[in-house]
């Protein structure tokens, strides 16, 4: 069997930018908010592009990161139109397993589709 698992490299555009102004915000947006003199209430998109800019850059590091060990333990990564498609000849258990012991398993969740559960939904099916 042979697992694979989707990695998205970022959301859709309108979830990217709500998550810089929509609800609670994390802590260094709302500084870096305070540095242009705003709030993320009342950011304006020059701002909040900034702001989602560098949680990008921090985002694509930590999956690259998660790459690279991936690459480094034998894992296929073909790039697709929107996404990455990460496989291995291990099955589902076994891969989450070698992802825990190198120690970026938590960083493949946050890159992965979940299902309704919270739960590591793998790729299933036809997929090239």
């Amino acid at each position: 069997m042979v697992a694979r698992l989707t990695l998205s490299l970022f959301g859709p555009p309108r979830e990217e930018l709500a998550s810089t102004v929509d609800g609670e915000v994390p802590e260094w947006i709302d500084r870096l908010y305070e540095s242009y003199g705003t709030t993320a209430d009342a950011a304006p998109a020059s701002a909040s592009v900034l702001a989602l800019g560098e949680s990008l850059v921090y985002r694509l590091r930590k999956l690259s990161v998660l790459l690279k060990k991936m690459e480094a333990l034998g894992w296929s990564i073909k790039p697709r139109r929107w996404d990455l498609l990460a496989s291995t000849d291990l099955d589902e258990i076994e891969a989450q397993a070698q992802l825990e012991a190198a120690g970026v398993w938590v960083i493949a969740r946050q890159h992965a589709p979940m299902d309704k559960d919270g739960n590591v939904r793998w790729s299933h099916g036809l997929l090239r």
